[in-house]
């Protein structure tokens, strides 16, 4: 959890905020904030805010530095500061209750909410493709990679209960729905469809078909066709003699 200072240029404080979510305090991720707020981001632009982060353990004591920021620096509508927060702090949703995690479940799957449309989506995109939101998830800096949370995924597969609900889950389900497929099977089929092209490439580089014939051709390659082969026909001897021997048998006990 994150207490969190906008400044502009002037390194003046103008925001203040508190969440559970870091991607929260980058002032491009401003969506919900107050018209004010909003107001003074065009003015001072997101790219040229300083953004500065207090950890905290708590909802208590994010709620409390929160509202101690906002008293030290005071609010414009007030007139005793440079805040363009609304309200004294404290007043945002940190903890919900089961009844409001209901009411936004219900509002997230309807299809005509803002966030399932085109435009939304689109946004959506551009952003994920943005040089510092891929920096964010790319290499060493990727969440799922932090120890802590590679070791909260792990026991949490770990556990037998809910390693049996995620199957559950699963069961008598479609992987894709029929008119995926058709899409999917419509696109294949389209003329323009960059893997006609590409497959034309790889039978027709050379660099691709040497490489292809030099694996194929290695000793570590020969060796694992060969112990596969050599398995095959032992299965297939052993299921032939088994055969034969119930044959035999067969044949004993009807005379």
């Amino acid at each position: 959890m994150f207490v969190y200072v906008w400044k502009d240029p002037a390194n003046v404080p103008f925001y203040v905020g508190f969440t559970k979510n870091r991607s929260r305090t980058n002032p491009r991720n401003n969506g919900n904030r107050n018209w004010l707020c909003k107001q003074k981001l065009i003015e001072v632009g997101v790219d040229l805010v300083t953004v500065e982060i207090r950890p905290v353990s708590s909802v208590e004591d994010g709620v409390a530095l929160e509202r101690a920021l906002i008293a030290e620096f005071g609010r414009v509508q007030t007139g005793k500061g440079t805040l363009t927060n609304l309200t004294s702090g404290g007043d945002g949703t940190h903890t919900p209750t089961p009844e409001h995690r209901e009411v936004l479940r219900k509002a997230m799957l309807d299809p005509n909410h803002p966030a399932r449309s085109e435009a939304a989506k689109a946004k959506q995109r551009k952003r994920m493709k943005d040089p510092d939101v891929k920096a964010l998830f790319s290499g060493d800096a990727n969440p799922a990679k932090r120890p802590e949370v590679r070791a909260k995924i792990k026991a949490k597969w770990d556990d037998p209960q809910f390693r049996e609900a995620r199957r559950q889950e699963k069961i008598g389900k479609a992987k894709h729905s029929e008119a995926h497929k058709e899409a999917l099977r419509q696109k294949l089929l389209s003329a323009t469809h960059p893997m006609r092209e590409f497959n034309k490439i790889l039978n027709s580089d050379p660099t691709i078909a040497a490489k292809r014939a030099a694996t194929l051709r290695s000793p570590e390659q020969r060796k694992r066709q060969s112990d596969a082969m050599k398995l095959y026909w032992d299965k297939k001897r052993n299921g032939m003699v088994n055969l034969h021997c119930a044959q035999n048998e067969g044949n004993q006990q009807g005379t």
